[in-house]
């Protein structure tokens, strides 16, 4: 009978002090039941009426990318922060109808909501942050390299004037069909991730916990799914060294994905990006789309590093000096015109990390180093895409681009201009899928300028040469199927060695190609439409002051011409 009753108490002491700090335990998960299952119910009767494809992805919606770029959170463990980020963004690109490059500060949203940098911070701290007072641009708090260079870098004082916020946020719950849902109906979703010593290895497939130990909780933003055979796509925030370029497939349920999820809605506030036309001459002039700038200088005066200048279709003769590191973005190539009216360059963009697209840019002056864009940056890192550039001295002049730097000159068209494209001291230069063709002079023209890859262009009917190397343009790459045709001369190499002249057309030129002082080039698998049968292809050339004739050969030039 003792034993009987000490067993009693036992059990009413149990269940006394169990019901007591039960809700201690379990924290803040008792609290999120009503939430969740108001959720739930709202969502599934959502669903009664969505049918769910078998795979979406913000990364194509109708073959545009509302995603950002990877982003890498190094030095601090601030997962939380770039996955809400990352879904922010990609919901801002969306409600303003094209993907622009949105990029907003996860060092400001990170510290602002209480991020540490030993451990790091709660998702929740963030999402209220975000619903309370927002996320201003990256050029309000640029993320530190430096792990201590906080706090002395620290964010703009006006930074409340700059956010995006969300009208709400609340947990989705650990049901596929309920993250399809909101992947669909509403944006990307920030989710939960156990890391295994695999996933750091892991490389491309679909990620499948198998072997190490476990490495902690981590965050990264559901942009997409498919059924088959099953798995979410996933951004992760580790730069593009990790997975496939930071980008990962992870099997559905795998090492706690999909367990802790969280819903963003209604993005509004300050986006960084400001609108201009010309047709608003009455004003008022505040950059938004409904009372945008009437010139693209007056908006370039007005945005931060990192904004996008939208310009609504127009003609604009302005001489726009970019010194802010920012997109031009146009309307359309065709109809959205920059004019310099014959008087010096057009577009001067003078810091790095520029893109231009979408512009006609036109009549520069007529000295010899005008131009229809220019870079005058020793970091110049420009992207110019998707452009018309005609009727300039020079159309784009890269000037003084030193390594590590780089420019991207892509799928434009370079059209009756003095010279196409010139290249000045200016290192690892892409040119690539852009129409080089009616030019007085010369399509490409490269001074001093090494570690370019030219590929995929049409180079033709250029009253000079197609391409022309000189002054120690080494250890280039052209290849990839240009079309060199009906030039002067397709080619010429001068006081330039150690290029690669591979997988190209040269047709109908008067002069397929010729070299002056220029060594180890190697020519190779080119298609000439002079090749006498089988035969290897000599190109003649000369060296020496007194330009005594030389010969290079292409030893297996292509049968056929190759397709770009």
């Amino acid at each position: 009978m003792m034993k009987r009753n000490r067993v009693i108490l036992v059990l009413c002491a149990l269940l006394f002090f169990g019901n007591a700090l039960f809700p201690f335990v379990q924290g803040t998960f008792l609290d999120l039941e009503p939430e969740l299952s108001a959720y739930a119910q709202e969502k599934h009767t959502a669903e009664e009426t969505l049918v769910l494809p078998s795979s979406f992805s913000w990364r194509d919606i109708n073959g545009v990318d509302f995603t950002t770029p990877i982003r890498n959170q190094n030095p601090y463990p601030s997962c939380e922060s770039f996955a809400l980020v990352a879904a922010v963004e990609t919901m801002v690109q969306y409600q303003v109808g094209f993907p622009f490059n949105c990029d907003l500060s996860e060092a400001h949203l990170f510290f602002f909501s209480g991020g540490n940098i030993i451990w790091g911070s709660y998702p929740e701290n963030d999402t209220k942050f975000l619903k309370d007072y927002g996320v201003p641009d990256e050029a309000c708090w640029p993320y530190p390299k430096d792990k201590y260079q906080y706090p002395l870098n620290t964010t703009s004082p006006d930074w409340q004037n700059r956010t995006a916020k969300i009208t709400d946020w609340s947990y989705i719950p650990a049901d596929s069909v309920a993250i399809k849902t909101a992947l669909l109906t509403n944006g990307p979703v920030p989710s939960y991730f156990l890391v295994y010593d695999d996933f750091v290895y892991f490389k491309k497939g679909i990620y499948q916990h198998r072997w190490g130990n476990t490495r902690g909780a981590h965050y990264m933003a559901i942009v997409g799914y498919n059924d088959d055979p099953g798995y979410w796509i996933v951004k992760n925030s580790w730069g593009t060294n990790f997975q496939e370029a930071g980008w990962v497939n992870i099997k559905y349920g795998e090492c706690g994905i999909g367990t802790i999820n969280f819903l963003l809605t209604g993005v509004y506030g300050k986006f960084p990006i400001v609108y201009v036309d010309d047709d608003n001459i009455d004003g008022p002039w505040d950059g938004t789309k409904e009372y945008p700038y009437r010139t693209i200088q007056d908006a370039m005066s007005a945005v931060f590093d990192g904004y996008t200048i939208y310009v609504m279709s127009g003609t604009y003769k302005e001489h726009i000096i970019i010194d802010k590191r920012i997109t031009l973005y146009g309307e359309d190539k065709n109809t959205t015109i920059l004019d310099g009216d014959g008087v010096d360059d057009v577009v001067t963009i003078s810091v790095p990390d520029v893109k231009i697209t979408g512009f006609t840019v036109q009549n520069s002056g007529t000295q010899l180093l005008n131009a229809g864009i220019k870079t005058l940056s020793l970091d110049s890192n420009a992207t110019i895409e998707n452009n018309i550039v005609q009727h300039n001295s020079i159309g784009v002049f890269l000037n003084y681009g030193y390594a590590p730097t780089w420019n991207i000159v892509r799928n434009n068209t370079i059209e009756n201009n003095v010279k196409g494209i010139y290249t000045h001291w200016a290192n690892n230069g892409d040119i690539t899928g852009n129409t080089i063709v009616q030019n007085d002079e010369n399509g490409i023209e490269m001074e001093c300028s090494k570690n370019s890859l030219i590929t995929g262009n049409i180079i033709s009917d250029n009253g000079g040469y197609g391409i022309y190397l000189r002054g120690e343009s080494n250890q280039n790459t052209i290849t990839g199927g240009n079309s060199i045709q009906d030039n002067a001369v397709g080619m010429k190499i001068s006081e330039s060695n150690r290029n690669v002249i591979s997988k190209n057309n040269f047709i109908g030129n008067l002069q397929h190609a010729t070299f002056y002082n220029s060594f180890l080039t190697t020519w190779k698998r080119n298609y000439w439409d002079d090749q006498v049968l089988f035969f290897p292809v000599v190109i003649q050339g000369s060296i020496g002051k007194r330009e005594f004739s030389w010969m290079n050969v292409d030893w297996n030039p292509m049968r056929k011409p190759l397709s770009s």
